[in-house]
């Protein structure tokens, strides 16, 4: 091996364990508390490679926005993918079977991305930036969030026949996904009303057969409102 590529293997090995290490320090702390001096020790690196690498702790922040926008956007491709083609479809609203499980499908993947305990300061970095937004939100919102959100809100729209752009339909869409969200945001309380230890296997089928049946109630509904003139 030569001498380059070792010094690139071991740069590209330093900067990894710093983004890991930075997602752990600002998840639990948040950008503001978290000093590059955790970071480097949880990381087992100089706190010169933080400046080195990233530029800043702020640089190293918008690397950890970055690395989340990526994970969604890596785990979301293929139904990006299979979303894409439906729209695509003539008449697509149509297909009601078809267009409710790609809505609740998508949901409930979601559900899995937020509740995957390996994400979990992930999901403690994009809870707080909900609150005190950012430029790290943007980016995450811009390059992952908007993309996959826009297309279940036009399938959302086709199912409960209301304008995709109408402001409406999107708080339809941003409802459910609150829904979806809250399951991460209560774990704690969660765990202690249903007396849980965690939530593993087990217990996120049965989380993910509750979200099912709420979607489909809240589907159907919602359809049977805006379809029949007598609801209207």
């Amino acid at each position: 091996m030569s001498e380059t590529h070792q010094k690139t293997t071991r740069g590209e090995l330093a900067k990894r364990q710093l983004l890991e290490a930075a997602c752990e320090i600002f998840g639990k702390n948040g950008p503001d508390a978290a000093t590059t001096r955790q970071i480097a020790q949880a990381a087992q690196q100089n706190i010169a490679a933080i400046a080195y690498y990233f530029g800043s702790k702020e640089g190293l922040y918008l690397a950890v926005a970055q690395h989340i926008a990526d994970l969604i956007r890596l785990d979301f491709e293929p139904t990006v993918v299979i979303l894409d083609e439906f729209l695509e479809r003539p008449n697509p609203a149509e297909h009601l079977p078809l267009l409710q499980t790609l809505i609740t499908d998508s949901f409930l993947q979601y559900a899995r991305l937020v509740l995957d305990k390996e994400n979990i300061h992930l999901s403690r970095i994009m809870a707080r930036e909900q609150l005190v937004p950012t430029e790290a939100y943007s980016l995450i919102h811009q390059q992952a969030l908007s993309p996959l959100l826009t297309r279940v809100n036009k399938l959302l729209a086709l199912y409960i026949g209301l304008d995709p752009s109408l402001p409406t339909t999107m708080l339809h869409t941003h409802a459910i996904l609150g829904e979806v969200l809250s399951f991460r945001l209560v774990r704690e309380t969660i765990l202690r009303q249903t007396g849980w230890d965690r939530i593993g296997k087990n217990e996120y089928q049965i989380i993910s057969n509750t979200l099912k049946t709420h979607i489909t109630l809240l589907l159907n509904g919602l359809r049977e409102i805006y379809t029949n003139p007598h609801h209207a």
